[in-house]
């Protein structure tokens, strides 16, 4: 027991000793956390081969998409060689040789007779003077006042004078259609006028007469005046002063306001929709002559 007790007090007195000698030691011999690491990854990878680091091979170089071409351009290439023909083929070759200038004959006969063709196309495709001729010049107006649209103006008129609580005036009745749709061509005349370099880049309005060429501009503010006046006239003097007035002020709202806002405001739908609603009180007012609910 006595011994067991010495040897545990040497130890416990020689352990800041031994600390201290180990610390020397470590500095004198640069022991390190980062070697001891570096122990252990040797000890590691010896004993794991698949641990250990492998050279890897190198990888080939891209080829170039040029290089690739150039190669299968040489691939293609095959030189044919022409065989020495002997003197007993010679009827043959001949009659082969002939056969193809036969050919040649037929396929520069057959381009002679293609050519024009294709020549008519081209010039087909080229812009051309086109020339007005009277019997087109009815339909081209018509397109041009948007004639279903008119249509449709005088029978909304219509109703609106089908409506009115007064006895049924023919000459009246006929004399208000007959003005609302005259004003109706002029609005609808001017409105092509003003909008040529928009409805050219439209599919729907890209074959309107003003848009290809088929009526001159002069020509069509002439034929939108000759509809405005004397339709404004009817409505004025035929029927009453209040029709006239509501059929000037409409043509006024449709081509000065209501086209112009197209391209400005969102506005201009319900500019469209008082547009739309005048033919009807047009159609009212020329049977009572006024705007009273009657």
């Amino acid at each position: 027991g006595l011994f067991v007790w010495h040897l545990r007090n040497t130890g416990i007195r020689q352990i800041p000793c031994q600390f201290v000698h180990l610390c020397r030691v470590a500095n004198d011999r640069l022991i390190t956390f980062q070697y001891f690491n570096f122990l252990k990854r040797m000890y590691v990878t010896q004993y794991n081969k698949d641990l250990s680091q492998r050279a890897k091979p190198k990888s080939d170089a891209v080829a170039s998409p040029f290089r690739e071409l150039q190669q299968l351009d040489r691939e293609k290439k095959v030189i044919l060689k022409i065989r020495a023909i002997s003197p007993v083929h010679q009827s043959l070759s001949e009659t082969s040789s002939r056969n193809e200038l036969r050919e040649v004959k037929s396929a520069a006969e057959t381009e002679d007779s293609v050519a024009p063709v294709r020549a008519e196309s081209k010039e087909d495709r080229q812009w051309k003077e086109m020339k007005l001729r009277l019997d087109d010049f009815p339909g081209i107006l018509a397109r041009l006042s948007k004639i279903k649209l008119t249509a449709l103006v005088v029978s909304t008129a219509s109703a609106g004078f089908a409506m009115a609580p007064v006895p049924f005036d023919l000459t009246c009745f006929l004399l208000a259609s007959l003005g609302t749709g005259l004003a109706s061509c002029a609005a609808n005349s001017i409105n092509q006028f003003f909008e040529v370099p928009f409805d050219s880049n439209m599919n729907r309005t890209k074959n309107r007469p003003l848009v290809r060429g088929q009526i001159s501009p002069l020509l069509a503010v002439c034929f939108a005046a000759s509809c405005g006046v004397p339709g404004i006239a009817l409505l004025t003097l035929g029927v009453n002063p209040l029709t006239g007035a509501l059929g000037a002020f409409n043509i006024f709202l449709y081509t000065c306001c209501y086209t112009p806002m197209k391209r400005m405001s969102i506005a201009n739908t319900w500019v469209g929709a008082v547009v739309g609603a005048i033919p009807p009180v047009m159609g009212w007012t020329a049977a009572t002559g006024s705007l009273d609910a009657g």
